[in-house]
């Protein structure tokens, strides 16, 4: 059995060619206040740029997934992702690659 060397548990991850989403519960860190432990982030692929989403709200209702943030609305079903109406991928947490979880993890550490 292999142990995580990163400070995080990656829950969601959606990408489009120009883009990934990502939710990551930290877990380096204990709190009752949701807003330490899980963040999402969007991470640019051309620079590598990496920035968190201002999370404003959730919502689920018929098998939709709805996040609010201030750059924009996340939305998931079985069958489609999109975020600000541009169309994504969703895969399995399992699948970020690695070089992104260490820069994930250089991001938190700032």
């Amino acid at each position: 059995m292999t142990t995580n060397p990163f400070p995080v548990k990656v829950l969601f991850y959606f990408e489009d060619e120009f883009q990934i989403i990502t939710e990551i519960k930290r877990t380096d860190i204990q709190s009752e206040d949701k807003s330490l432990v899980y963040k999402w982030l969007h991470i640019d692929k051309s620079s590598g740029q990496i920035s968190q989403l201002t999370f404003q709200s959730m919502d689920q209702s018929e098998g939709e997934q709805i996040r609010q943030f201030a750059e924009g609305t996340l939305i998931w079903n079985a069958d489609n992702v999109s975020f600000n109406d541009a169309l994504m991928n969703r895969r399995e947490p399992e699948q970020l690659p690695i070089e992104l979880l260490e820069l994930i993890s250089q991001f938190l550490i700032r």
